[in-house]
């Protein structure tokens, strides 16, 4: 059975935007049971002005592999953080709450980090930039590996022991401890298989266990659409990045690896 991690919700509207597949958490968002959701239209459980402002942002969307993202936005009592992907005619959505506010200037926070960075061999860089995004996620660790998942830097300097796998998609886990939350509806719709909150696997869990991991975010790393690494943050304590600093050091590090990529790295 699919799940996601309580602290986000996730929902399948299809293209009249009712919905197709709801998580069981939506009492979140007011008196719902997510068996009476099903089939119904979004509007009636976030607002006609959320849907849409969120209509307008899924507008955004260029192609199936795009996602948009709009942090702080406000359904009903909640301040959520909130990302979209599409599939044809079909959105998946998921809003996790938010965590910290607004950042005064993302932008510049990452024309900053980059700025920071000095000299000429990518592998420095790479070290220098993964001890920026140590800082700025406040993740115990943060790992960047090639394609091939191989070991490139650590924000310490020294590789990891730990797997270091390539990914496709932006994979976070929250709390590995954490009850998952079941999904009502269509549950095979492959577009599900792209929420970044799915509820890891038993054999991931007990992988982290043995690593002492609790929390853990993957970012993958493209340059010119090519999938060339991907960033892994590690804690051994339950922690969830807010939304926007998690775009902004994806932000930064796509443009560290560019930056590398033109210095000679080959990934």
């Amino acid at each position: 059975m699919s799940a996601i991690q309580p602290c986000a919700l996730l929902l399948l509207v299809g293209p009249d935007w009712r919905v197709e597949t709801v998580s069981a958490n939506v009492a979140m968002l007011g008196d719902f049971r997510p068996a009476n959701v099903v089939g119904q239209p979004l509007a009636d459980l976030i607002g006609s002005k959320a849907i849409h402002t969120l209509r307008n942002r899924v507008s955004w969307l260029a192609s199936d592999e795009s996602e948009v993202q709009d942090f702080g936005v406000q359904w009903g009592d909640l301040t959520l953080d909130v990302r979209a992907t599409c599939e044809g005619e079909h959105y998946l959505i998921e809003a996790e709450l938010a965590v910290e506010p607004r950042l005064p200037d993302g932008i510049g926070i990452v024309r900053s980090m980059t700025d920071r960075l000095s000299g000429g061999d990518p592998r420095d860089m790479a070290e220098q930039g993964m001890r920026q995004l140590h800082s700025l996620t406040g993740f115990d660790r943060v790992l960047l590996c090639d394609r091939q998942g191989n070991f490139v830097a650590g924000s310490d300097g020294e590789e990891s022991g730990m797997p270091t796998a390539a990914v496709s998609l932006p994979r976070l886990v929250a709390d590995r401890d954490a009850e998952p939350v079941p999904l009502v509806g269509d549950e095979q719709a492959s577009l599900i298989s792209r929420a970044a909150y799915l509820a890891p696997g038993h054999g991931d869990l007990e992988s982290l266990a043995g690593d002492d991991v609790a929390a853990t975010m993957a970012l993958p790393l493209r340059i010119d659409g090519e999938l060339v690494g991907t960033i892994h943050a590690r804690h051994s304590s339950p922690r969830r990045c807010g939304a926007e600093r998690r775009s902004v050091a994806h932000l930064f590090a796509e443009r560290l690896a560019a930056r590398m990529a033109r210095h000679g790295w080959q990934p």
